[in-house]
């Protein structure tokens, strides 16, 4: 009965675009399950993707989002490129996406943002991170970053001494327990952190220094899945030009905004090496939280 309807309905051409949701298969896609109870790096991403599919409901018709098992970077690619769940979707930059077979969905998903970084530090370090004005003598500290991230391979050639370790919990417990000065994180991640690990004994927020980079990044998938790739680049321009993706990215930074007094800190440029892969231009995308846009 169900299949004679949308047959019929079909043949009425001012009830196509009724008739395509009511009758449409559910889409199903996968995203990254977060490590821990108190990671919360991905929050943004999901609500994104799930307004960008809300967008599209009326015309796409339903969809459901799950989680796949806890898992690294390394790995979600590779499970992401295998097709080992329907239309499984990760965050990462065009380098490490394009080298797993993978294909962006073609919106800065971050708007911009994520260029800036502000600093974890070992608690008996932070006045000699507040002395060190320039951007070698913040190279001399000993950084950590998560094994096989793209800021690793930035700071180091900027003149960083940068340690890679395996574990999202263990980089702010590195830091904690002084086998390593800083933990630069996006100021998009850094707020619900802070909150996360309150009571750490040995970490701190830096209050000095504002690190900027550029690291686009987009949404990945397998290039099978151009149909759920169509859709959600599609939902987040509808977002972005009436403004919800804005406020929704604004709605996930003020815990952030909120205590970085972003304004008064150091800031510090590095320089980016060339990408292998550029996926496309940012710039009319991207807003600034220096000048207040996001307030």
């Amino acid at each position: 009965m169900l299949h004679r309807r949308c047959l019929l309905r079909g043949m009425a051409a001012l009830l196509i675009a009724a008739a395509g949701p009511a009758c449409a298969q559910e889409l199903v896609l996968t995203l990254r399950a977060p490590d821990s109870d108190t990671d919360l790096r991905n929050a943004y991403i999901r609500d994104a993707i799930q307004l960008a599919l809300d967008k599209t409901r009326a015309s796409d018709g339903p969809y459901r989002l799950q989680l796949s098992v806890p898992m690294n970077k390394r790995r979600a690619l590779l499970e992401a490129a295998q097709q080992a769940a329907p239309n499984f979707m990760l965050v990462t930059g065009p380098d490490s996406g394009r080298a797993a077979g993978l294909v962006p969905v073609l919106f800065p998903i971050h708007l911009g943002v994520n260029r800036y970084r502000v600093c974890f530090v070992h608690t008996p370090q932070r006045d000699l991170v507040r002395e060190a004005a320039s951007l070698s003598a913040v190279a001399r500290l000993r950084h950590v970053q998560g094994r096989g991230w793209a800021d690793a391979d930035i700071l180091r050639a900027n003149g960083f001494t940068v340690a890679e370790i395996t574990g999202y919990e263990a980089l702010f417990q590195m830091v904690a327990l002084g086998r390593a000065d800083l933990f630069c994180r996006s100021v998009l991640e850094v707020g619900q952190e802070v909150q996360a690990h309150v009571g750490l004994k040995g970490l701190a927020l830096d209050d000095s220094l504002l690190l900027a980079y550029d690291l686009p990044q987009y949404i990945y998938t397998h290039p099978g899945n151009h149909v759920a790739i169509e859709r959600i680049g599609r939902g987040l321009r509808l977002a972005y030009a009436d403004g919800s993706l804005q406020a929704l990215l604004r709605q996930h930074l003020q815990p952030s905004l909120a205590l970085l007094n972003l304004g008064q800190r150091r800031l510090l440029t590095l320089n980016v090496p060339n990408p292998a892969v550029v996926e496309m231009n940012d710039r009319p995308f991207q807003v600034d939280v220096l000048r207040g846009v996001l307030r």
